[in-house]
């Protein structure tokens, strides 16, 4: 396989995955989608950023509306799988069947080119794979979790866009949120949440303090003063298909 370690430099891949509140404690939940996601919306209408927003199809399928809203204020779609099952537990052809399930659900209401494996945990697929599904782009590994990916990687033509940080960062207060999401020592950064920590989760005994600590209020104003401060330094906010036209690889 040719492996070519890509640059980006100056911009901001702002995600959000849209799946049931806090899996598996809240599966059955969907406050985030109700409650979090109109927020994230307006907010991002407010400043006039777009983002990309990895769909589980499952839910595509049974609110339609909420995918035709993210569409409808400019942002991107990419697929989250089909019913948020961790994919690399999964035989091959069986998460390729969730990832295909999903395109057809989110086909209906925008081209889908970019891809997000469930928990940060890719599929047991080979690139051709992702390719024949159109998929252009793996937002699947995670840089905290594994050092390789300290860039952006082309890999025969499917470019693996790591995650730069941890989503529960936002969580934190939001002068330390600002400082490690915006790390100067990064060129780029592709920030991800879900639109349930932009609720308030009640303290549960069986949830782990990362679940409840800090979410609804406390995330909003990290996430308004980050977007602010990205905009300050000169970064560009751009979808994650976009990245493919941006990257240099040599």
């Amino acid at each position: 396989m040719n492996i070519i370690k890509c640059r980006l430099k100056g911009v901001v891949f702002l995600t959000f995955d849209i799946e049931p509140d806090a899996p598996p404690y809240q599966s059955d939940s969907t406050r985030g989608l109700e409650e979090g996601l109109p927020w994230i919306l307006e907010m991002l209408n407010k400043r006039r950023v777009k983002a990309t927003f990895f769909i589980v199809g499952e839910l595509a399928d049974r609110y339609p509306s909420i995918i035709e809203a993210i569409v409808g204020g400019g942002h991107e779609i990419g697929s989250h799988g089909y019913s948020h099952r961790r994919m690399d537990k999964l035989p091959p052809e069986e998460a390729l069947r969730e990832i295909r399930r999903s395109i057809d659900s989110l086909s209906v209401f925008q081209q889908v080119s970019s891809f997000r494996a469930p928990n940060l945990q890719p599929p047991k697929i080979n690139v051709d794979d992702y390719l024949s599904l159109g998929i252009k782009v793996d937002s699947s590994v995670a840089f905290y979790k594994n050092r390789f990916y300290d860039t952006p990687i082309m890999k025969n033509g499917l470019l693996v866009l790591p995650a730069t940080i941890t989503s529960s960062t936002i969580r934190l207060p939001k002068k330390i949120a600002v400082r490690l999401t915006l790390n100067p020592k990064r060129e780029f950064h592709v920030l991800f949440y879900h639109p349930w920590e932009f609720t308030r989760i009640r303290r549960k005994p069986i949830y782990r303090p990362d679940i409840w600590l800090r979410t609804g209020f406390y995330a909003q104003r990290s996430l308004e003063s980050i977007l602010d401060e990205a905009g300050k330094r000169g970064y560009k906010f751009l979808k994650v298909s976009e990245a493919v036209d941006r990257v240099v690889c040599k």
